[in-house]
């Protein structure tokens, strides 16, 4: 059955938008869950650093491949019920983590399930989001802090249920996305109905006498706008959805235009050059969020609940930087703001590095994760730029990538943890960040259409 859509496409930001927002913090959460599963399982199942990363591995390893075929599906077939779909599916993973951690394989492929729900979510969520706020920058700035949100609360979310009853609590985890079911749902049964009340009802061109009578006049006056008013409520709507169809696909007129516009042109060249400079953050990102709690463990002795501050503290300032980040990108350009996160993230990650404490960590860990999400947004539009046509596909490719490759290389940088130290990761990191910076001189910007 087709879904019915949240909000009317072409229009501004609304409740639509904000439900969609929503849904990506609590899909989310259970990314950010991942990461902060990892101290409890280093501590009580004695998991060493290659095997944590193989976890990663599992969130992230079949997403690579997964998120851009839910992608083409959303291209092709408008597939909104995969929003809920991959709510679920994420959840039941990560409630299942902790009940089979016992067996490191089982642990694996539940979380590799989680993985995929995650996957399953982004392009048609992405859509949605997109036609829901025009397709600015903003828009997809606001959709995208829903996510950022939503890894920042799942450490506290860890904290107060494995951290307080042991990695067997993990079931209530699933909580957040059963409540975010109910919500979406309800919402939907009320779009339904509110479309049903606004359907065309025929009006007759004469309308019949109403009764006559002493006290007649207020009587016809409220039945002929009974009668009439739903007429115009539809022929207001249906203006409305024309002139949105005219902004995003403009008519020629017969003696201005030809008939005919030419399809825009998907440039596979320039999103390649993108997807190569996306691998350079993917890694950086989620080497950031998977050892940082490690790296104040091994660096400074600290125990798990103070090495989880830091985890919590950077996607909440890449909250704040992927909202700036969306309206830098209106106001300075695109390119700009792509290259100031990865330069500023570069040197903020020097400094965790060089931090001589915890404190040190935990304010440049904000600069890194505030800056590092200074170009998600204009990334994800700039991908839709470069594939108008099929928008998305270059969501679930971009996506994808943030998590995907990232986590396929992580095992990489916990096996390099294993032989140096975690210090020597970040390191890495700060090298993979000058990369994606220079690289990044190679995009150039697209008028979208």
């Amino acid at each position: 059955m087709p879904h019915a859509p949240i909000t009317a496409p072409g229009r501004g930001a609304g409740p639509g938008l904000w439900l969609l927002v929503s849904t990506h913090t609590v899909n989310d959460f259970y990314t950010g869950a991942v990461a902060a599963l990892l101290p409890f399982l280093v501590l009580e199942q004695r998991y060493d650093y290659a095997a944590v990363a193989g976890i990663t591995l599992a969130a992230t390893s079949l997403s690579s491949v997964a998120q851009p075929v839910f992608g083409i599906l959303s291209d092709r077939f408008a597939s909104r019920w995969l929003i809920l779909a991959g709510m679920v599916v994420a959840a039941t993973g990560i409630a299942l983590s902790g009940v089979v951690s016992g067996s490191y394989w089982l642990t694996w492929v539940v979380i590799a399930l989680s993985g995929i729900g995650i996957a399953a979510y982004h392009p048609a969520a992405t859509m949605a989001a997109r036609e829901a706020g025009g397709g600015s920058n903003r828009s997809m700035s606001i959709f995208s802090v829903g996510g950022n949100v939503g890894v920042a609360l799942a450490p506290t979310g860890v904290i107060l249920t494995v951290g307080t009853l042991g990695l067997a609590a993990t079931p209530l985890l699933a909580i957040p996305a059963v409540v975010m079911i109910v919500v979406y749902l309800l919402r939907m049964r009320s779009v339904r109905m509110r479309s049903v009340r606004m359907r065309p009802r025929p009006v007759p061109t004469t309308l019949p006498d109403a009764p006559r009578g002493p006290a007649s006049a207020p009587h016809d006056e409220t039945w002929r706008a009974a009668a009439v008013e739903p007429a115009i409520e539809v022929a207001l709507e249906e203006e409305d959805q024309e002139k949105a169809d005219e902004s995003r696909h403009p008519t020629a007129s017969d003696d201005t235009m030809p008939t005919t516009a030419p399809s825009p042109r998907d440039d596979w060249r320039a999103f390649a050059w993108l997807t190569l400079v996306l691998t350079f953050w993917s890694v950086a990102y989620v080497g950031v969020s998977s050892f940082i709690s490690l790296f104040q463990i091994q660096q400074f002795g600290s125990d798990e609940a103070t090495a989880s501050i830091a985890l919590t503290v950077f996607p909440a300032a890449g909250a704040a930087g992927t909202l700036a980040g969306g309206f830098l990108a209106d106001r300075w350009g695109r390119m700009r703001t792509i290259r100031t996160g990865y330069i500023a993230a570069a040197l903020g990650t020097v400094a965790i590095v060089l931090a001589p404490n915890t404190i040190v960590v935990v304010a440049a860990t904000a600069i890194v994760g505030f800056t590092i999400f200074l170009p998600f947004a204009p990334q994800i539009t700039l991908s839709h730029s470069y594939l108008p046509n099929r928008v998305g596909t270059a969501s679930g490719l971009t996506l994808g990538l943030t998590l995907s490759l990232g986590g396929f290389l992580n095992p990489l940088l916990g096996l390099l943890a294993d032989h140096t130290t975690v210090q020597t990761v970040f390191a890495l990191i700060v090298a993979l960040l000058a990369v994606g910076f220079a690289l990044s001189f190679v995009l150039r910007e697209r008028t979208p259409h």
